[in-house]
């Protein structure tokens, strides 16, 4: 099947897990942010390109479903991400679950600071999110991402062989 199905699916998938989270641990102290995991996995398979344009579908998905009255805050920031991500993957060896789920952790770091500051360069509100909250969502998102590419790249060398 093609790679638009899967990273339709994948969306489909966030969009179900973000939601559930929504519903157990309400306000902003959810620790998984599935759809920065899709964006890092697909900048890291498929270069800058395709994950500026994850992180741009994504971030827009997330802004829609979850933001808060403005959007465009986490569809900047995950391109942003998704081209950073892609261009490490390029020029550095991230190919195993390990490898990855660094990468996701630094993606983590990353979103946690650039959110904030893109919502007070164009003068927006944003919950604050305390130091400890912070190394928890980036240390789960990694956490998250190391099992969920590894399961990933399982299936694949599964199907290929």
């Amino acid at each position: 099947m093609s790679r638009a199905f899967w990273f339709a699916a994948a969306l489909v998938g966030a969009v179900l897990v973000q939601t559930a989270l929504g519903y157990l641990v309400p306000g902003p102290g959810r620790f998984v942010d599935p759809f920065l995991l899709i964006v890092v996995y697909a900048a890291l398979a498929g270069g800058e390109t395709r994950g500026m344009l994850a992180g741009v579908a994504a971030g827009w998905v997330q802004d829609v479903l979850f933001g808060g009255r403005i959007l465009g805050l986490s569809a900047l920031s995950k391109l942003a991400i998704g081209y950073a991500a892609g261009s490490a993957g390029g020029r550095f060896l991230i190919a195993t679950p390990g490898a990855r789920a660094l990468a996701v952790l630094a993606a983590s770091v990353a979103d946690g600071i650039l959110v904030p500051w893109l919502a007070s360069v164009f003068q927006i509100e944003v919950t604050p999110v305390g130091p400890l909250a912070f190394v928890a969502r980036a240390c789960a998102n990694a956490l998250v991402a190391g099992l969920v590419f590894a399961a990933v790249e399982r299936r694949l060398a599964r199907s290929l062989s």
